[in-house]
């Protein structure tokens, strides 16, 4: 922990969600309940001026990816062990839609749950990460996520990942906006490549 305060750098291969557990240490921060008027404007916010955004190219269809991106995070987020959906407040009764729950399951018992707010398939999802229903802690009071896909080619998807997010403290504001501008590119360019290689094991 101290070395990560003072060097403003984290161990390598971590992925973004789990950089935050290095910050257990400062367990007198928590997050809040999140009024709905919040989550509408940062649902705005993060199409507009989000506070951090990258754009990846992935070697597989449309289709493909935004599938594996909303449904199988277990396999490209390090340190998970498997995810379960409740579609229990779905707008589409049973389905993967706006108002599904994500819980996405960490191999030392912690979970993360996240629910969506937007769902147009193919070409964009957006949800949010409730850290009060969460075991994983972190210095966030809450972050939202939206995901955009655009078909390069048959073949090839750009997708854009953009974020906006809230420090539980003003002191870890600095630290919490260096994990996402450090590891957001990293890990999703990890993520680019579980999915081009699961592509390319399923044509086989």
């Amino acid at each position: 922990m101290k070395n990560f305060v003072l060097s403003f750098k984290f161990p390598p291969r971590k992925s973004l969600i789990l950089l935050f557990a290095y910050l257990l240490t400062l367990n007198t921060f928590y997050a809040q309940e999140i009024d709905s008027k919040i989550i509408d404007q940062e649902l705005s916010r993060v199409e507009v001026n989000p506070d951090q955004s990258i754009e990846i190219s992935i070697n597989a269809p449309l289709r493909y990816v935004f599938d594996f991106l909303s449904k199988r995070l277990n396999e490209y987020v390090e340190g998970a062990s498997a995810v379960e959906f409740n579609h229990s407040d779905s707008e589409v009764k049973g389905e993967l839609n706006i108002g599904s729950i994500r819980k996405l399951k960490m191999e030392n018992s912690d979970f993360l749950v996240q629910r969506f707010l937007q769902f147009e398939p193919p070409y964009r999802y957006a949800y949010f990460t409730d850290m009060e229903k969460s075991t994983l802690e972190a210095p966030l009071n809450y972050s939202l996520a939206r995901y955009e896909f655009t078909e390069s080619s048959k073949e090839e998807t750009l997708v854009r990942i953009s974020v906006v997010y809230k420090s539980s403290s003003r002191l870890l504001a600095f630290f919490v906006r260096r994990a996402f501008n450090s590891s957001l590119r990293r890990d999703f360019n990890r993520a680019a490549k579980t999915i081009e290689l699961n592509y390319r094991n399923s044509a086989q």
